[in-house]
């Protein structure tokens, strides 16, 4: 039991950082509206938006896996892996975001 609320905090924490990130790149817009910038923000925001459906697949996925009596050992596997993969992509968004303004 405390795995799964290891993992919902996790998935959780993944949708925090994911909106933090775009609220950096609403931040940036205010302030640059080159045609270069607004290029690289529209491939953030795509990049948002992919992450936005793979973390409501996940938490979907997290939650018809705990709603099993006993999850199976593979599923369980794979949605660690999932995470992990999740986590590794906001690493990548947040270097590509390394410039933009803080959103405090």
């Amino acid at each position: 039991m405390q795995k799964r609320r290891n993992y919902l905090k996790v998935l959780e924490q993944l949708k925090l950082e994911n909106i933090q990130l775009k609220q950096r790149l609403t931040n940036a817009l205010k302030l640059d509206t080159t045609k270069d910038f607004l290029d690289r923000a529209e491939y953030l925001q795509l990049q948002f938006l992919q992450n936005d459906q793979a973390l409501a697949l996940l938490h979907h996925d997290l939650v018809m896996l705990y709603q099993q009596y006993k999850p199976n050992g593979i599923q369980m596997e794979t949605l660690e892996q999932d995470l992990l993969r999740m986590k590794q992509e906001l690493e990548h968004i947040k270097v590509l975001c390394g410039d933009l303004p803080d959103s405090s």
